[in-house]
C-alpha cells in the first residue's frame, strides 16, 4: 500500500509541476520581448517550445501513473479468497 500511496503523490507533483511548465513555456512565448532569453533565464532550455513539450510529457506521465495507481488501489480493495 505504501507503494500505492507514493505514486499517487509522485503523479500529483508531477501533474502540478507539468502544468506550470506548460504554462511558463506559453508565458514566456506570448508575453515576453525576447523568448530565447526568458526560456534559457528562466525555463533552464533553449526555446520555450522545448519546456512546452517538456511540460506536456510531464503532464502525460503524471496521467498514466495515476490510471496505474487506480487500477493498484481496486485490485488492493477486492476481497481476497476462492470467488
Amino acid at each position: 500500500m505504501i507503494f500505492t500511496k507514493l505514486g499517487l503523490i509522485i503523479a500529483w507533483l508531477a501533474f502540478c509541476l507539468g502544468v506550470l511548465r506548460v504554462g511558463m513555456g506559453f508565458l514566456g512565448a506570448v508575453g515576453a520581448d525576447d523568448g530565447y532569453a526568458f526560456a534559457q533565464r528562466y525555463l533552464a532550455t533553449n526555446t520555450t517550445g522545448e519546456a512546452i513539450n517538456q511540460g506536456t510529457y510531464m503532464v502525460i506521465f503524471a496521467v498514466v501513473l495515476g490510471i496505474l495507481v487506480e487500477i493498484s488501489k481496486s485490485l488492493a480493495a477486492r476481497p481476497k479468497g476462492p470467488t
